[in-house]
């Protein structure tokens, strides 16, 4: 009998800085990720990813990318989210993530100014493509960083 794997929503995001990728360590998992985490009741993935990158790194990003504000109703209570950049369905231990990944900029503060007491991270680190080949990452992952940074330049 073949068991159904539950599918939960996580939001993570990708943040470029002079051409290095921000990436933190998972313990749990002992690669080096992109951050992020799972949509909680009541929140947005937007909302995830911001909440997400705060408690892993003490950084303030800000998404960018598309956002169809045409498309908003406020007579209907409709607004626009952004959209991902990619998503991912990721076998993870015995459940699947359906990752929303999301392009992020730093918004208020600088790498040297992290909040090292607010975040969740043992280690954070901004990466160039060549020193990705030298670190422990998902070969999907890599593949995803450095078609990003390419397109950064």
């Amino acid at each position: 009998m073949n068991k159904i794997l539950k599918k939960h929503f996580t939001a993570s995001a990708i943040i470029i800085k002079e051409g290095k990728v921000l990436l933190v360590y998972h313990k749990k998992l002992n690669v080096w990720l992109y951050p992020g985490g799972h949509v909680e009741e009541n929140e947005t993935p937007d909302e995830t990813v911001v909440r997400e990158v705060m408690e892993e790194t003490g950084l303030s990003v800000e998404i960018i990318g598309e956002k169809d504000e045409n498309l908003a109703d406020v007579t209907a209570d409709v607004s626009i989210l952004h959209q991902p950049y990619a998503v991912l369905c990721e076998l993870v231990g015995d459940h699947y993530h359906n990752d929303m990944i999301y392009l992020c900029k730093i918004e208020k503060e600088e790498i040297e100014q992290m909040k090292y007491d607010v975040r969740e991270s043992e280690a954070i680190r901004f990466f160039s493509p060549q020193e990705l080949d030298g670190v422990k990452i998902f070969s999907n992952l890599k593949a995803l960083l450095i078609k990003v940074l390419n397109e950064a330049h």
